[in-house]
């Protein structure tokens, strides 16, 4: 199975993370990890046990989401009951082997990790999640529940569609405008791009996250299909990847 590592996250050995690909698998999608994409349920089961095995956590610990393209964010702790999926975009935690996961085909999987208070996240972060500052309200909510520092935070932005390949109409170019991300949009003969990447960069840096604590991915998944899922370029026919975040 072949999953991507982090190389601002890889030297922590308590940390166990990783970006899954579409490769290999047991699906009709291939490595498809949800369950909501018309796949076989027994299918996605065997991927998900297969992708526990490989990073060696226990897949009945693992918190995934039901990923709605809002705001909420839930802090895991151990009065979750096995199996329980919480309705959210971003899920957070200091329990150890506790595996948190966040599933995507073309939004940014966001991991984010204290090494200092030993918390770790896990956010979903599509165009909504962005305009509504669900990485900020994340980094905020890790500083009360867990004390965390932003100069001690490490951010990864994952592998997520790209400006060169994310066209919206004018709509979302005017909601980008008066929200005021014009500069993340890019005309092109009467067409319109967006960088919901350098969004969240600034939105980072005006967090006070230090620019060598922050990763971002060059790998476009509407580009790289044959590696990723892309929701944009497969017209939705298609699994999710995800990036997975654990504290050993």
């Amino acid at each position: 199975m072949k999953t991507i590592k982090s190389t601002l996250l890889s030297p922590y050995k308590n940390l166990m993370h990783a970006y899954t690909t579409r490769l290999d698998g047991n699906s009709h999608f291939g490595n498809n990890l949800a369950y909501h994409v018309n796949d076989i349920i027994e299918d996605v089961d065997r991927n998900q046990y297969e992708l526990a095995l490989h990073l060696d956590y226990s897949f009945e610990s693992l918190i995934h989401m039901n990923q709605v393209h809002g705001d909420k964010i839930v802090s895991i702790n151990d009065s979750i009951e096995v199996g329980e999926i919480p309705i959210c975009d971003a899920v957070m935690t200091q329990e150890k082997n506790r595996p948190l996961m966040v599933m995507v085909a073309d939004c940014i999987p966001v991991l984010i990790y204290d090494p200092v208070q030993e918390a770790i996240a896990a956010v979903h972060a599509g165009r909504a999640g962005i305009f509504t500052e669900i990485i900020p309200k994340s980094i905020k909510k890790m500083q009360k529940n867990y004390g965390s520092k932003e100069k001690d935070l490490l951010i990864v932005l994952g592998p997520s569609i790209h400006q060169c390949c994310y066209e919206v109409g004018a709509d979302i170019r005017d909601l980008s405008v008066n929200s005021g991300y014009g500069y993340a949009i890019r005309s092109d003969r009467g067409r319109y791009y967006l960088d919901l990447i350098s969004i969240a960069n600034k939105q980072l840096e005006a967090c006070g996250i230090e620019n060598k604590h922050i990763e971002i991915s060059s790998l476009c998944t509407a580009c790289n299909t044959d590696t990723f899922y892309s929701y944009r370029a497969e017209k939705n026919n298609c699994g999710r990847f995800a990036g997975v975040i654990m504290l050993k």
